[in-house]
């Protein structure tokens, strides 16, 4: 098989095994592990804060892969060093220290571990920008994408439920060992997995200074605008996003294996999804859309605001319009990127929307612990509904959302149809459905008149 059709499949396959780490050292379980070790809200939101500010790594990324000249052999070896951190929070509960220093050594791990992956992820996309061809990275993305959510959808709740069993037996530091040391050992197969893929020839990357680094991209208007997007969006999403799984956890009483359900409802229609998104972006283009997403995105910080611990359908509505719209709005964006980012320094570029989007993340998610711990007491019933100091961060976020629609139809993109082709497009879809069912109802009710006849 030749290049990059080899490279691409396995591709598949590493991130399959990526996937795995990545659901379970970045969902609800972190966040029990956290509250394990006695974290508040203002910490779960340092969590947060502590894992954008991790995004420095990304400017030392872009520096290396001019340095090293290769941006495989920097994947290999802080993407795996990275992930294979989390290895020592399998020990860390049985450590003879007081729980104060456990805490701090769970976040500095972590800052660690996440500086280290970001260090690579740039370099990732710079890779993978060379290896799909441009024609193909929609509907390439959306199969790979749907893959990796299939995995990490059967990750995710076989941890829960392997956890809660665990739990359920009182040994629920056993259980976190046993979940982020099988997460650890998938890094490891990942990072062999990395290291047979074909890497294209470098090109248009120089060692920059640090000042370059950062005055290059900055002096592109058309990236300053899309920039300028990930900012306001990382913190209209940031202030509330560290507290959706605290949420479930403290306030809905959820066990881990139905937290799970959460993002199995949402990865199956991700799952379908994925592919057509895709096509749709290679047919019309990205800008269409990220607007089309971003005005169902809006809405689903609000469903939270009705779910009680014996009322779980809000939860389930969101699970399934988080299925519908994400998808969509994550290949938009990510598609954006790589073509607004020009070959030349592409990394650079890379690490300097990584970096500002980490800093919005740093700062609304201490904004968000801050205000969360301020309001610990906050309670009021409307209409028989309580409300307490995470919904008013989760409408914050709704309403921050939706006014961030206007920058998202000016973000530049040469081949982007308008909106109205994308609605055009998915109501002859359903209008070529209705035919069809139109059509085989008339056809079977013939049949049956002539069966009579």
């Amino acid at each position: 098989m030749t290049e990059p059709s080899r490279s691409l499949r396995l591709s598949i396959i590493e991130g399959s095994f990526a996937a795995i780490h990545i659901t379970i050292t970045g969902g609800a379980l972190v966040t029990g592990y956290a509250l394990m070790l006695g974290a508040s809200d203002f910490h779960l939101g340092l969590l947060a804060a502590l894992g954008a500010l991790s995004t420095v790594g990304s400017l030392a990324g872009a520096q290396l892969v001019g340095i090293l000249g290769s941006r495989k052999r920097l994947v290999i070896l802080a993407a795996t060093a990275g992930r294979a951190l989390w290895a020592l929070l399998c020990a860390l509960p049985f450590a003879p220290l007081l729980p104060g220093a456990r805490l701090w050594l769970f976040f500095l791990t972590v800052f660690l571990a996440t500086s280290s992956v970001n260090m690579a992820n740039n370099a990732w996309t710079s890779w993978m920008t060379d290896l799909v061809p441009q024609q193909r990275r929609g509907s390439y993305f959306g199969l790979r994408n749907t893959v990796l959510g299939a995995v990490g959808m059967a990750a995710n709740f076989g941890a829960g439920k392997l956890f809660d069993w665990f739990k359920a037996g009182g040994r629920q530091q056993q259980g976190f060992a046993l979940v982020f040391g099988a997460a650890a050992l998938c890094a490891v197969v990942a990072g062999i997995l990395l290291s047979r893929q074909w890497e294209p020839p470098l090109r248009g990357e120089r060692p920059l200074s640090p000042r370059r680094l950062v005055t290059v991209p900055f002096a592109d208007r058309d990236f300053r605008r899309l920039l300028t997007f990930f900012v306001l969006w990382s913190l209209a999403t940031g202030i509330a996003s560290p507290f959706f799984g605290a949420h479930m956890i403290k306030n809905l009483q959820m066990p881990f294996s139905v937290i799970a359900l959460y993002s199995i409802i949402a990865g199956i229609l991700s799952l379908s999804l994925q592919p057509l998104w895709g096509r749709v972006i290679d047919r019309i283009g990205n800008r269409p859309v990220l607007a089309f997403n971003i005005m169902g995105i809006f809405l689903l910080p609000l469903f939270w605001l009705f779910a009680t611990p014996t009322f779980y359908l809000p939860i389930w509505i969101d699970a399934f319009l988080t299925g519908l719209f994400w998808p969509g709005f994550g290949l938009a964006t990510f598609n954006l990127l790589l073509a607004t980012a020009p070959e030349q320094n592409r990394t650079a570029y890379f690490a300097v929307q990584s970096v500002a989007a980490g800093a919005a993340v740093f700062a609304a998610s201490l904004l968000g612990g801050w205000a969360a711990t301020q309001l610990a007491g906050f309670r009021v019933v409307v209409l028989g509904q309580s409300l307490i100091n995470f919904h008013l961060l989760f409408a914050l976020s709704s309403l921050c959302r939706i006014l961030l629609l206007p920058l998202a139809f000016r973000l530049k993109e040469e081949r982007a149809q308008p909106v109205a082709a994308l609605l055009g497009l998915v109501g002859d879809k359903v209008f070529q459905r209705f035919n069809s069912g139109l059509g085989a109802g008339i056809m079977t009710i013939g049949k049956r008149y002539r069966r009579k006849d």
